[in-house]
């Protein structure tokens, strides 16, 4: 009987033959608009919206990247303004909170996170952020109190997060403009909102994302207006056509890179496959044939049945190491080790790729050690201005949330109602600086540094040109470094050719 290589195992050593051959499937979008109505358009988010959220959620260098840019932008804390004092104290707690405060103000209390309510706001904005940066689009409810749900003016009690795939958006016919509230006669009449009010969004809608995936949605629709919605996006366009429906949901920056994701992603499964299989060999088995000669000069011939082969391939699968198997017949093994080829230079390639789009600079999240620190600061630079834009954002949109709040409370007082991402004035001035600030201290700190450099000056001499330095304060005082960066910027230079002259 000739030799048979199991199944198995000529299927390992086809599937290790093709290295790490990627397979990429492009994918078409199809056009997914629907007429309502005569004036009516139904708009979706992309279709692919919650699978660019799953890259986040599934490789490692996107999580960190987008989690490390949205602790840098709430880093320094959230806290409320009012020109009110009754107002800001009802937000943000304190002795001075009127009676019908929540304890610790509405800013502790005011989220439902992990489907808990009354959670800080704080984390809720964390969450906010990184659904921005991976769909593209957050839509958040505002939630009203129990029995004022139908009033125009009832309360907001707190907010929670919408899937937007969930959700589909009514626009004027061939606009991407969103229907306005009051506009209840070009509204379809079974999307009217309890508030009487025309529904811009539908979620649980069948004809959204997830609606066709699942062939309609088993929950009731939820109608919402523009007034019971705080929608935020990033990167929108301005409108497309019918086909593409853009113009009102926002396009994430992982949208640019998906391809790019995938290949890693299954790069680095494939490279783990082969390692094992490097690591383990794979192991080659030829069942012989048993030939006993008998003294009449017959002889007797043992052959491995198809049954026998497969049960004994079976059982060496399942082997451990130190493991020992024993049979009665005659086999012939043979290792394959398979080679891994050298694939740190195209995945880092990938991971370029990969973070470009995203907030965070390459040396914060991979092959920090490889970056010049020259190519760092320019990035470091970069860096700081989306941070403050995301900021500055983030303030925004969030202001108008807060300041509903204060105009549909009965006690409060919406002037001057202002959302700040930024700690106490007193409670870090360099925190409180604003750019131009921050770049002139810059400059006098490298003025100073240049000077304590110097390891041949005494202390003295040190003491004498630190004085010269343009707004330098006496020692021990508290008072403001006002520095002008022309002077400082001369004056440096004149320092670097004077201490560069005393080191030699």
């Amino acid at each position: 009987m000739s030799a048979r290589l199991p199944s198995r195992v000529r299927g390992s050593i086809e599937a290790l033959s093709s290295r790490l051959n990627q397979t990429v499937e492009t994918v078409t979008r199809n056009s997914r608009i629907f007429i309502e109505g005569s004036d009516v358009d139904d708009l979706n988010p992309p279709e692919d919206i919650d699978e660019y959220h799953e890259y986040y959620r599934e490789i490692g260098i996107i999580r960190a990247n987008i989690n490390q840019f949205v602790r840098d932008v709430v880093k320094p804390g959230v806290r409320i303004e009012a020109d009110d004092d009754t107002t800001q104290a009802y937000f943000m707690g304190g002795d001075d909170a009127p009676e019908f405060a929540p304890t610790g103000g509405f800013i502790e209390n005011c989220a439902v996170i992990a489907g808990e309510k009354r959670q800080p706001f704080y984390p809720f904005l964390k969450v906010d952020i990184v659904q921005k940066w991976t769909k593209g689009t957050t839509l958040n409810e505002y939630l009203k109190q129990d029995g004022k749900e139908t009033e125009p003016m009832g309360p907001i009690t707190g907010f929670k997060h919408i899937r937007p795939e969930t959700v589909s958006a009514r626009t004027y016919a061939n606009t991407n403009i969103l229907l306005e509230p009051d506009d209840t006669e070009t509204a379809e009449s079974d999307e009217i909102t309890k508030r009487k009010e025309a529904a811009a969004y539908v979620q649980f809608d069948d004809q959204s994302i997830v609606g066709q995936r699942n062939g309609g949605m088993d929950e009731d629709e939820v109608l919402l207006s523009q007034n019971d919605v705080l929608k935020r996006t990033i990167d929108p366009d301005i409108g497309g056509d019918d086909a593409t429906e853009e113009g009102i949901f926002g396009s994430p920056p992982l949208e640019s890179v998906a391809d790019d994701a995938e290949e890693y992603r299954s790069i680095k499964r494939d490279r783990a496959v082969a390692i094992k299989k490097m690591a383990y060999g794979v192991w080659k088995a030829e069942f012989d044939t048993e030939v006993t000669e008998l003294p009449d000069g017959e002889a007797i011939v043992e052959t491995w049945s198809d049954d026998e082969q497969d049960e004994w391939v079976a059982n060496v699968d399942d082997l451990e190491a130190g493991g020992i198997i024993g049979h009665d017949g005659s086999i012939t093994l043979d290792q394959w080790s398979p080679t891994v080829p050298e694939l740190d230079g195209p995945l880092e390639h990938y991971v370029a790729d990969i973070l470009a789009p995203l907030p965070s600079p390459k040396y914060a999240t991979a092959f920090g050690e490889s970056i010049a620190n020259h190519v760092s600061d320019r990035q470091e630079n970069s860096y700081q201005d989306t941070i403050v834009e995301e900021r500055r954002a983030a303030e925004r949109d969030w202001t108008q949330a807060f300041r509903a709040v204060a105009e549909r409370h009965p006690d409060l007082n919406p002037a001057g109602v202002q959302v700040k991402i930024e700690p106490e004035e007193d409670e870090s001035p360099i925190m409180s600086m604003d750019d131009d600030e921050v770049e002139r201290l810059n400059t006098y700190t490298k003025a100073v540094e240049r000077i304590e450099m110097s390891s041949t000056m005494t202390e003295e001499e040190k003491r004498e040109l630190l004085l010269q330095l343009p707004g330098t304060p006496e020692l021990g005082s508290t008072d403001e470094v006002d520095v002008d960066e022309s002077q400082v910027e001369e004056m440096a230079g004149d320092l670097n050719g004077e201490v560069a002259g005393a080191d030699d």
